[in-house]
């Protein structure tokens, strides 16, 4: 008997996550999804809908924020994933909003990926599915910062991850929905991309690290230092043009081995 109701509540789960997947590839995704928000979404209520700032979104609460996104993403070539990112990439602005005593919505990605995260386990959506949603909400204000980015090997690892193209779907869209007092856009992300030092890492290929987690075997660390020191010597070759592997080994150890990890 327990079995069974397993074995029924399994597929409850798969028949919704069916649904979802239908609704969001619909030819209009805003309407199917007001349509069944009681149903599957019941978050916009929770977190959106009525969540406003007087500094932030001309255009409206969060969810007539969102609305606005979703049609952009929909207005080009998309699929269903997009439109569930755009959804629920802004669902963590009312909690922000709160923890900073209604001052600004900072660290809204990381309460929105809590939730996000939260509402994908429910909705039984699979592991691989919810890390790329995860990270797409916890960089979307990442792609924003390209604009003031100095560090180039901050950028590279932005721009060449496997899942920059949606990013940059959704930071394009997210642009366009994020009005001033006249009702125009603040940013235009295809501008911010054109900017010499993205541009640069958007052409060209992160150059490959020359020091390797071998040769910190002597100083007994563990995987997280190792890993610590590792970037660190990335940076360093990448940033500062430092392209002795010597160098940047003795630089690791010193600063590095010096911490706490």
């Amino acid at each position: 008997m327990y079995q069974f109701v397993l074995d029924c509540e399994w597929i409850v789960m798969q028949n919704n996550f069916r649904q979802i997947e239908n609704i969001l590839s619909s030819s209009n995704p805003i309407a199917e999804i007001q349509l069944h928000k009681d149903e599957f979404f019941e978050f916009i209520d929770r977190y959106m809908v009525g969540c406003e700032h007087k500094n932030f979104h001309s255009e409206g609460d969060v969810w007539e924020h969102t609305k606005l996104v979703i049609q952009n993403v929909v207005a080009e070539e998309h699929d269903w994933m997009d439109v569930l990112v755009a959804l629920l990439h802004d669902v963590g602005k009312k909690d922000a909003l709160q923890r900073n005593n209604g001052k600004n919505m900072q660290g809204h990605e990381i309460e929105g990926a809590r939730i996000a995260l939260e509402w994908l386990v429910k909705m039984n959506f699979d592991r691989k599915i919810r890390e790329q949603v995860l990270w797409l909400i916890c960089n979307h204000m990442k792609a924003l910062d390209l604009k003031v980015m100095r560090s180039k090997y901050d950028i590279w690892q932005l721009v060449k991850h496997p899942l920059f193209g949606r990013l940059r779907h959704l930071a394009c869209a997210d642009c366009k929905a994020t009005l001033d007092a006249e009702g125009k856009p603040h940013d235009d992300f295809e501008e911010i991309l054109k900017r010499p030092i993205v541009a640069e890492c958007l052409e060209n290929e992160m150059p490959v690290a020359i020091v390797e987690a071998d040769d910190f075997a002597s100083q007994k660390w563990d995987d997280i230092r190792v890993e610590n020191a590792l970037v660190f010597c990335h940076k360093m070759q990448i940033n500062g043009g430092v392209l002795s592997k010597e160098s940047l080994i003795r630089a690791a150890i010193k600063t590095i081995g010096g911490s706490n990890g």
